[in-house]
């Protein structure tokens, strides 16, 4: 059986609650039901016809078979048991068929959707895939067709019961629609962000408030291109950024020369403004465009990046090799923060011959292992956020919108038309445009231009997803490094091996950009700023066995003088997250497995901002009388561990900080930025990022933009990014704070009563594992709704692999649990919740890999006929 890890904590009853509220237990699943455990044999073998599943004790399945297509077949087939409809909704929402099913609220989602991806570049791709490349994806759909099959001749015993609630059937599936599931929520989500047009809405709204020189000033502080003293994934000692880059707008990447081009002005709304608004329980709103937006502001405003209507800072990687590890070579813990979600985000699965022996688990159950180990190597990821797209200004033909010039021609834009079918009404047809730089994101035939996004990776998705498979086959670091050159997703990819060998590459392609490309704005597409290709691999930052022994990394950039991403909601500074991990496991030294996890919870409930502003918090009060309220919030801040807890569960946090630094930050970034900065961009400059118990956190907690800027402010001269601009206009740095801790005491006195900090109870804010997918479509219905007893800032799982020193030893905990699946009476599979409490209590659970380890492990044996090709 599975060894089970908890922490020294009684059962919550919230999480009792919370199951109690998703329905009765089914005793066995779809999977578990087909066939009971057999006899352990000496070896697990297949025939080339068959394909055999064993399920351990949490339900993970391990496949056998000795083809590709056999043990992607089983693949399939396990997924379908576990998470039908989950997939079917994934399916719909990345290829924008939803309003098909769910009516006319999901229309513009659809078209945004399609508007975003070109449908025969993938059928082309996959078209050219070698045949054991095909057999995966293809083997995949026809095992998920199988277990179909067989819920369509049986309705009532194996349809989960969301169809039926949601009043529609599932379809069949194709290699097409599995790669689609990566493309819409790996390549589509995690390597396509651009808000250069964002940016120039802001510098031309900055310009005309402050004039050419000082808007272009701030600008340049909003939103600067490197901090040279942020921490980076690969330490200084082992070098810096092989490609130049520019500091400011007027300097080109490469050589001494002016920008070739004036930019645009840009008045419409900035794109992030323009979105699809989601509620605090991550549902798509619908309703009026201006209801739509006033929604997003608002929510913007209120948690910045940390909401639903922020963008994903996600996953965290701490990585210790030889030098450092004890009881075993190396230990890898990974905590990719995808949000979080029921049914859970990850699938669990072993997948064991035709060239592969792995487990792990991977987002949406891809055809590829995003963490995991094979026994020889582990290895995990985290968001790169290079900046691999760029947004070209289409000049357009008057006499014609969908002409545009490039290099002195003409060229009419290709088109493609699609029908989307609505449930309730009529079809509705949509053309999408695309230029010789990429989709076209927006046209204005009235200002005659039209913006197309061209990116790096496009055409190379698929090449992207069997690199990622094809790395779970690695058996060292030349071949682990070969798929890492091979993928083209703005992804940070880690190694550790049996030997205690360690390694990190920022994986992707990222263009050779013209002299005077400024990267935080968009270029003419008229030809003079064309990309002159793509930058070798040779650029990439990588390292092998550092010095210091370790890699850590939380989203921060990977090498120094490496640029920020253009993202308006992204800066890499001197303030950083990352710091929580890196001293943590800097104080830690040498350890073993047990050590490294126990890392896990005090960064997991650390407040970010802290340790950035209590020093001059203390300093502005220094002074004050001992009875002035605002040197008593100073004292309570110094008087905490730093930890956002709950300890005993009583709904309440263990120590008012998170109010106070929330109260003190809302007030501080309001007085610092509010003159300068344009109202809708202080949603972005003025949010805190703190969850509230209404509005829990979409994804990880990071320090916003503007908590970021702020303490550039309050370092003065000692700022690293140079402080031109005053946004103090004159006051004193203290003064300015004081104030604030002033309007802070008031509010929080307010809302909780008197003038003592102890004395408040401010109620918890807790992860809440959503319904509705991250694109705000349902993918459970809203009784399967959980959540844990405190907002935890950590992966949506956690895996921790150690090597070397004896067998593999490998764990993870992906709550709420491994299965989706709902019967058409409510019972709920045995395996949808029950690793919900271990999550909740920083637990974890052995995960097997080696045949002895499956074997002993096994509840239920499945063994599957291949169907005739």
């Amino acid at each position: 059986m599975h060894t089970l890890i908890r922490a020294p904590r009684w059962r919550s009853p919230l999480l009792v609650m919370a199951v109690a509220l998703m329905g009765p237990t089914l005793t066995s699943s779809p999977a578990a039901a087909e066939t009971a455990v057999r006899p352990a044999t000496a070896a697990q073998k297949v025939s080339s016809g068959t394909v055999t599943i064993r399920r351990d004790s949490f339900g993970v399945p391990h496949v056998y078979a000795s083809s590709e297509f056999g043990l992607f077949y089983g693949y399939g087939h396990a997924v379908a048991q576990d998470r039908l409809f989950q997939m079917e909704m994934a399916r719909r929402s990345t290829q924008g068929t939803v309003a098909e099913v769910l009516g006319d609220k999901f229309l513009a989602f659809d078209k945004t959707t399609r508007a975003n991806y070109w449908p025969a570049s993938i059928h082309d791709q996959i078209a050219r895939l070698p045949k054991a490349d095909r057999d995966i994806l293809e083997g995949y759909a026809a095992g998920m067709n199988a277990w179909l099959a067989k819920v369509k001749a049986d309705p009532e015993k194996w349809m989960p019961k969301q169809f039926r609630d949601f009043g529609f059937e599932p379809s069949p599936w194709t290699a097409f629609d599995v790669a689609m599931v990566f493309v819409g929520t790996m390549a589509n989500r995690f390597s396509d962000f651009n808000t250069e047009l964002d940016n120039l809405a802001l510098r031309t709204a900055l310009i005309d408030k402050h004039g050419e020189a000082k808007g272009k000033e701030i600008f340049d502080q909003l939103k600067w291109i490197v901090d040279p003293e942020t921490p980076t994934t690969i330490a200084p000692e082992e070098g810096e950024y092989a490609v130049k880059v520019a500091q400011a707008a007027a300097q080109p990447d490469t050589a001494d020369e002016s920008p070739k081009y004036a930019l645009p002005r840009y008045d419409d709304v900035p794109p992030s403004f323009a979105r699809l608004a989601k509620t605090p329980d991550g549902a798509l709103a619908g309703g009026s465009v201006e209801a739509q937006r006033e929604l997003l502001l608002a929510e913007l405003g209120t948690l910045g990046m940390t909401g639903q209507a922020g963008f994903p800072a996600a996953s965290n990687m701490w990585i210790i090799g030889r030098k450092l590890a004890r009881g075993a070579n190396s230990i890898l813990l990974n905590g990719p923060q995808f949000g979080w979600f029921a049914p859970a985000y990850t699938y669990g699965i072993g997948l064991h011959g035709a060239g592969f022996d792995l487990v792990g688990n991977t987002p949406f159950a891809y055809p590829s292992v995003l963490f995991g180990t094979n026994g020889k190597i582990s290895w995990g990821s985290t968001a790169g956020f290079g900046d691999g797209v760029d947004i070209f200004v289409e000049k357009l033909d008057p006499a014609d919108p969908t002409r545009y010039q490039h290099k002195g021609e003409w060229r009419t834009m290709e088109k493609r038309s699609e029908t989307i079918a609505v449930k309730g009404g009529e079809p509705v047809t949509l053309d999408v445009f695309r230029t010789v730089h990429g989709v076209v994101v927006k046209s204005d035939p009235a200002k005659g231009v039209a913006y197309a996004k061209q990116r790096t990776w496009d055409g190379l998705e698929l090449q992207s997803l069997m690199a990622w498979t094809r790395k779970g086959q690695s058996q060292n670091w030349a071949q682990w490094l070969k798929q890492a050159e091979r993928h083209a997703l703005t992804i940070n990819w880690y190694y550790a091996d049996a030997e205690g060998n360690i390694g990190y590459a920022h994986t992707g392609k990222y263009p050779v950009r013209k002299a005077g490309h400024d990267r935080r704005l968009p270029v003419p597409g008229t030809g003079e700023m064309d990309w002159d290709g793509v930058l070798g691999f040779d650029t990439n930052p990588k390292v092998y066995n550092p010095r210091q022994g370790y890699i850590a990394n939380w989203n921060n950039p990977p090498i120094k003088g490496y640029p920020n991403p253009d993202m308006i909601w992204l800066s890499w500074g001197a303030a950083d997250r990352q710091h929580e991990l890196e001293q943590r496991l800097r104080a830690k030294g040498p350890m073993d497995a047990e050590g490294m996890w126990s890392l896990l919870e005090p960064t997991s409930l650390a407040d970010v901002n802290a340790r950035y502003f209590l020093p001059v918090l203390q300093q502005a009060v220094a002074s004050l009388p001992a009875d002035d309220a605002r040197k008593a919030l100073v004292a309570a801040l110094q008087n905490w561990d730093g930890m956002n807890a709950d300890r005993n569960r009583d709904g309440f946090y263990d120590h008012p900080a998170p109010a106070i630094l929330d109260a003190w930050l809302a007030a501080m970034l309001k007085a610092t930025f509010a003159d300068e900065v344009p109202a809708d961009f202080m949603r972005y400059f003025g949010a805190t990022g703190y969850p509230t118990p209404e509005r829990p956190p979409a994804g990880s907690i990071n320090i916003q933009v503007g908590t970021k800027l702020l303490y550039q402010v309050l370092r003065g001269k000692s700022a690293s990014v140079p402080q031109k601009h005053d946004f103090l206009n004159g006051r004193e740095a203290l003064d300015v704070v004081r104030e604030a801790l002033g309007q802070a005491a008031e509010t929080l006195a307010k809302s909780y009563g008197g003038t003592a900090p102890a004395g408040w109870k401010v109620p918890v804010a807790r992860l809440r594992y959503f319904t509705n997918n991250f694109m705000g479509v349902p993918q459970a219905l809203d009784v399967e709704v959980a959540q844990t007893h405190v907002v935890m800032n950590r992966g949506t799982e956690n895996n921790m692999i150690a090597l070397g020193r004896g067998p593999v030893r490998a764990w993870d905990v992906l709550g709420p649990g491994q299965s989706g699946f709902i019967d058409m009476q409510g019972m709920r599979s045995p395996h949808y919740a029950d690793q919900l409490e271990l999550f909740d209590t920083f637990g974890r659970k052995t995960l097997p890999w080696s045949a002895q380890d499956v074997r002993r492990d096994t509840q239920s044996v499945e063994q599957l006929q291949l169907p005739r090709r």
